[in-house]
């Protein structure tokens, strides 16, 4: 798994990098089909190619296979094991949540992002999460309190995100 989320982070970092780990996700959900954590970290990667994809058609491909994907995992996400440190429901709300706070606004999926991150922010191992992705998800709720006309809430979500001071270069899920 360390190596799957390497490569996200990777993509994450650099959209040259995307293909690649779509590549591994897909070989690492064919070897383990019923593994909802991969089949997040897929959508997950499928929705990044959307946003650096060019073509409206293939932004649509991508973000629909995003959407399947993550909603599919979502969906198993209730006893999946752990597959490192962390609980995989913990780690599919927030590929799910980052995910489709990303996804422009017409794709409808700004409501199930904030319900996702806040799920995220009230699970019981939020705070073992390395702090720059805490604040990663604290900035989109922000944002999304904003759209939502909920200003204490947004400026509250923002005081959060702006107490990270982790390294740039930290990994999504460095050990602690």
């Amino acid at each position: 798994m360390n190596a799957l989320r390497d490569a996200f982070e990777a993509a994450r970092l650099d959209p040259a990098r995307i293909d690649p780990a779509l590549a591994l996700a897909a070989a690492r959900l064919e070897r383990g089909p019923d593994d909802p954590v991969i089949s997040a970290y897929l959508g997950a990667l499928h929705a990044m190619r959307a946003g650096a994809a060019t073509l409206p058609w293939i932004k649509m491909r991508h973000a629909n296979t995003a959407i399947s994907l993550l909603d599919e995992a979502f969906e198993r996400r209730e006893g999946a094991g752990a597959a490192a440190d962390w609980p995989a429901d913990l780690e599919i709300l927030l590929l799910r949540g980052i995910a489709y706070a990303n996804f422009p606004s017409f794709l409808g999926q700004a409501a199930t992002a904030r319900r996702c991150l806040e799920a995220a922010r009230d699970h019981p191992a939020f705070a073992a999460v390395p702090q720059r992705y805490r604040a990663l998800a604290c900035a989109h709720l922000a944002v999304l309190c904003h759209r939502d006309q909920q200003a204490d809430a947004a400026r509250g979500h923002l005081e959060r995100a702006l107490q990270a001071d982790a390294p740039a270069a930290e990994p999504i899920w460095a050990a602690r």
